[in-house]
């Protein structure tokens, strides 16, 4: 099940905006990053009373009830999310605080019933790893508990999201390294999960043998296209795998090296892949098969371009 309306472009703004009338948003918060803002113009788009842009590299408790405290006074009847999954996280948070009107953001993540009301929104992810465009769930930091939260409703599933690889090509080496192994991440987990099932394998094998192909062709020309839209396409399959079964040991084992250690998400999520992987290969070797043979590589050679692409 995956209710978001998924749209491959080559030109954001006119999709983004033909989306907005379809949906008929005319009023929309903006929540993005303020590099995005500055970079992509958004002022000259969009009215800047209506663009909350402070977001930092996870959302915090404290920059959640920042977003919220902005919506104060102001309507606004659809949601737009341009970013990276801190700002599409953090945009979960808007949308339950707009469709619930409530204010503490313990509330929020913790309200699990029907929702009174549902707002429209639209998802432009400019990394290729989290997927947050196509889930329900968001992650949030609470620093002072050193602890990490998640937000999941189904109301929070994105009206539409729109796939521009335009957006990604700004993003440096390390960032750009960094989420393409956090979309791996979803995919195997989705594979080995307890929840797994037929069609979110489907999707998890097609993310991860798009990411061995393209995964290392990035490091090689960060400004090719072509591969930044495999790669995003191939992120946002790999949220439709998880989506469905969720994360799994690798992702649980990531939050502790976020939080204490300050890691990014997508090398957290990440460096425990191989191990896992050879604990969990013999129970998913058909899988393993079908992306070995995809890919016409063994099962030690799987292993070695995972390894390279970071």
């Amino acid at each position: 099940y995956n209710p978001v309306k998924v749209i491959k472009t080559d030109n954001w703004l006119p999709e983004l905006k033909k989306r907005m009338q379809q949906l008929n948003i005319s009023s929309p918060i903006i929540v993005t990053s303020s590099g995005n803002r500055k970079r992509l113009k958004l002022e000259s788009q969009f009215d800047g009373y209506s663009i909350f842009s402070d977001v930092g590299t996870n959302p915090t408790f404290d920059t959640c009830e920042n977003a919220v405290e902005f919506c104060d006074g102001k309507i606004f009847d659809g949601v737009i999310a341009l970013g990276g999954g801190s700002v599409m996280d953090l945009a979960k948070v808007v949308m339950a605080h707009l469709c619930l009107g409530k204010s503490d953001i313990y509330e929020l993540i913790e309200y699990k019933g029907k929702f009174s009301q549902t707002i429209s929104s639209i998802f432009l992810p400019t990394t290729h790893g989290t997927a947050s465009e196509v889930t329900m769930w968001g992650t949030v930091w609470n620093m002072k508990e050193k602890k990490k939260y998640s937000i999941s409703h189904p109301s929070l599933y994105p009206s539409v999201a729109i796939l521009d690889g335009n957006l990604t090509l700004s993003l440096p080496l390390d960032i750009s390294i960094s989420t393409v192994m956090d979309a791996l991440s979803h995919s195997f987990e989705s594979i080995w999960n307890k929840k797994a099932n037929h069609t979110s394998t489907d999707f998890a094998i097609s993310a991860i043998c798009s990411i061995l192909e393209n995964g290392p062709a990035l490091k090689e020309n960060l400004d090719d296209l072509d591969t930044r839209n495999n790669l995003l396409k191939a992120a946002t399959v790999a949220g439709l795998a998880f989506s469905n079964t969720t994360t799994a040991a690798a992702h649980s084992m990531s939050y502790p090296l976020t939080i204490h250690y300050g890691m990014p998400h997508g090398v957290a999520s990440s460096i425990s892949l191989i191990p896992l992987l050879e604990i969990n290969g013999k129970l998913i070797k058909e899988p393993l098969d079908r992306i070995c043979n995809n890919n016409e590589l063994t099962y030690d050679e799987l292993k070695e371009t995972i390894k390279a692409i970071p």
